[in-house]
């Protein structure tokens, strides 16, 4: 047997109509790190036999799949790891062959959107992931390209076949972030731009792993897995310039963000984006940061709070895919 090296791994993913029926991928992510692989839990049993060895037999108690995967976000890859981390994907077509693809939060605990993943390993093996759900997702930015780290947790893997198809895409970077503040989104987005430093926004759904094995099986149910209680939480920080900032934390002022990525034009007006629109942030540690050689620096930490009017967090992709596979 081949030796593979890393370099030899191709991802592929794909979002499935139906929990756990797997499909085929259509997305190869240029990924920077995986590990998703599959788990088999073992139980030992630990008897007395009259010998001093604990262990006299095992079985496998649990078989699923867990791991994460970091990739540079652009248009292409980024409404397939939003829409399942939120659940909700609306598309609508605008202009000069451009869609817009709405990411919103899904309430309904029991309908997790689900994958599935293909690991082709060299010419090895080819593993295939079902039912795999996003546990959380984290997008960080400072002064280099923005990434996203997707943590999934799925179903046990079998095999599957994978024909890569790779597109070129914009690679967003800090240079191409935008932040203004309000005191909501649609005020937000009539201000003008703020200047920041760093952008980070995680996204968690607990899911809740032990709810999704039932008796008949050692394997995660098709459909099993259940959100628990959302949290999104992040920071953002800037060069101190006045007192406007600091004093949303002192007098825990909520606030909203909208930060918006542009790349290159689709067509002749229309440009690849991709947009958050973060309602009701509470600000929730002391931003000053003071250093004797540079100037100070405000980093707010920040958990998003239930919004009535505003969805929690929106992310809208701007490309030119239709949205038949999101």
């Amino acid at each position: 047997m081949a030796r593979v090296g890393g370099t030899e791994v191709n991802v592929g993913l794909g979002i499935e109509s139906t929990a756990g029926t797997a499909v085929a991928a259509t997305v190869f992510p240029q990924w920077t790190e995986f590990s998703l692989q599959a788990i088999s839990e073992k139980a030992l049993f630990n008897s007395q036999r009259g010998v001093r060895n604990m262990a006299s037999n095992s079985m496998i108690r649990r078989r699923y799949s867990e791991g994460s995967m970091s990739c540079i976000a652009n248009t292409e890859n980024a409404p397939y790891l939003f829409g399942l981390a939120l659940g909700s994907v609306s598309s609508g077509s605008i202009t000069d062959s451009a869609y817009t693809h709405t990411i919103t939060v899904q309430n309904a605990h029991a309908s997790m959107k689900t994958a599935t993943v293909l690991l082709e390993q060299g010419g090895e093996v080819t593993e295939r992931f079902a039912n795999v759900v996003m546990n959380s997702l984290n997008f960080e930015v400072s002064d280099n390209y923005a990434t996203m780290t997707a943590e999934m947790i799925g179903g046990f893997p079998d095999t599957g076949t994978v024909t890569e198809s790779f597109t070129t895409n914009d690679e967003f970077a800090y240079h191409q972030m935008s932040a203004k503040f309000g005191t909501s989104i649609s005020n937000a987005n009539g201000n003008s731009a703020t200047p920041i430093k760093s952008f980070a926004l995680n996204i968690n759904n607990n899911v809740l792993l032990d709810e999704a094995f039932l008796s008949g099986a050692n394997t995660p149910t098709a459909g099993g897995f259940i959100a628990g209680r959302m949290q999104i939480t992040g920071s953002y920080s800037l060069q101190f310039d006045g007192l406007a900032e600091l004093n949303k934390y002192k007098a825990n002022t909520l606030n909203s963000m909208e930060l918006t990525f542009t790349g290159s034009l689709i067509g002749s007006t229309s440009a690849h984006q991709i947009i958050f629109e973060v309602a009701d942030m509470v600000l929730t540690a002391p931003p000053k940061e003071i250093s004797l050689d540079g100037i100070i620096i405000l980093t707010q930490e920040f958990e998003v709070s239930f919004d009535a009017t505003d969805s929690e967090l929106t992310v809208k992709v701007i490309n030119d895919d239709n949205g038949d596979d999101y």
